[in-house]
Parts: C-alpha cells; sequence; structure tokens
C-alpha cells in the first residue's frame, strides 16, 4: 500500500515537473519570437527613418540647383539678354524622367552655365551693366538665389556623405534580413545612384553658387 502510494506521488511530481518544462519552454519561446519581432521592427523603422532622411536629402539637393539655375540664367540674362532668354526656353524640358534623371539634367544644365558666371572677369562686367534701379533690384534677386542655393547645396552635401554611408552599412548588416523589398530597394536607388551623385557633383554646385553670391554681394 505504502509503495503504491510513493508510486503515485513520484508519477503526480513527475507530471507537474513535465508540465512545469513545458510551460517554461512555451514561455521561452514567446520571449525569444517577441524579441525577433522587436528587433524586426526597430529595423523596419531604422530603415524608413533613413529612406525619409535621403528623400530630403534629394529634395534639398534639387531645390539648391534649382536656386542656382535661376541665379546663373539671370546673371546670363544682365550680361546677354538674348542668350538668356534662349537659356531660359531649355529649362522646359529638364522637368520630365524619373527621379535621378530630372537631376542629372538639371545639374547638367547649370554646369553648362559655368564658364558665363565663374570667370574672373564677371565683377568687371556687372560694374557695367549694374547702374540703374532696375538692375540692382535684379542683383538683389540673383544674390538671394545664389545665396540660397549655397547654403542648401552645402547641407545636402554634407547629409549626402553621412547618409550614403549609414546605409550602405545598413543594407550590409544582418538586422536588414527579413524587412521589405520595397524598402531596401528604395535604400538601394538612393545608396547606388543618387547619394553618389550628389557626393561627386554637388561641391562643384555650392562653389559656383558661392562664387555668383559673393560677386553680386558687392553691388548691394
Amino acid at each position: 500500500m505504502k509503495n503504491s502510494r510513493s508510486r503515485m506521488i513520484v508519477i503526480s511530481l513527475l507530471s507537474v515537473a513535465c508540465m512545469l518544462f513545458q510551460t517554461s519552454a512555451v514561455w521561452a519561446f514567446s520571449l525569444n519570437d517577441l524579441s525577433s519581432s522587436a528587433e524586426s521592427a526597430k529595423s523596419a523603422a531604422e530603415g524608413a527613418s533613413m529612406l525619409d532622411r535621403a528623400k530630403n536629402v534629394y529634395t534639398g539637393f534639387y531645390a539648391s540647383t534649382e536656386n542656382l539655375v535661376d541665379a546663373q540664367t539671370m546673371t546670363m540674362s544682365l550680361i546677354n539678354p538674348s542668350e538668356g532668354s534662349a537659356l531660359t526656353s531649355k529649362l522646359g524640358d529638364i522637368n520630365s524622367g524619373s527621379t535621378f534623371s530630372r537631376l542629372t539634367k538639371l545639374v547638367g544644365f547649370s554646369e553648362t552655365m559655368d564658364s558665363g558666371t565663374t570667370d574672373s572677369s564677371l565683377t568687371s562686367k556687372l560694374t557695367k551693366i549694374i547702374t540703374t534701379p532696375g538692375s540692382f533690384e535684379k542683383a538683389k534677386k540673383v544674390y538671394d538665389h545664389a545665396s540660397t542655393a549655397y547654403t542648401s547645396g552645402n547641407n545636402s552635401v554634407s547629409e549626402a556623405k553621412t547618409l550614403y554611408k549609414e546605409i550602405k552599412a545598413f543594407i550590409a548588416s544582418p538586422s536588414a534580413k527579413g524587412l521589405s523589398e520595397t524598402l531596401l530597394s528604395g535604400l538601394g536607388d538612393y545608396s547606388d545612384k543618387i547619394l553618389p551623385f550628389i557626393i561627386e557633383h554637388g561641391p562643384a554646385r555650392v562653389k559656383t553658387a558661392a562664387h555668383i553670391a559673393d560677386a553680386f554681394k558687392g553691388f548691394l
């Protein structure tokens, strides 16, 4: 009788132990699952934040280049009105195509005007032209566009350099595995094409903007 009772107690204890072990295993699995989900959500949020920053860099640099182009075309119009009008008419073809295509066309258009807006004789040419209230008003607009282009462009290039490294490291990290293809593809577009383009061509646009702003500042 005692043996039978002892056996029952042992069996009961073993049953309880098994239940506790199974419960612990389930809890451990649930906690691991929750931890993994939290890490995935954190990585997705980090990637989305980088993508938003990359879009802001693009928008900022594009707006900067638009301001520079306005400053350049207005400068060319002051120096040579007929040439300035011809240049302005070409602007209509730039706002078509993909995001990257529009940027490359706008930067390329700006680069074609460098020789006329950054040469050493610019200030002496302007001295002969900016002599009336109307021309002074135009000079003020050119300066405003150029100085805005300089500040915005400088900030965009600096952020592009930082963000390029961050995105490359993020995509190569284990935490990027399992994230949506849309997010990774978007980040890849910026790190492979758009940001490198801004890093390569941005400094020269900033330098041109600074040169024009300095040239016109003396007339204000």
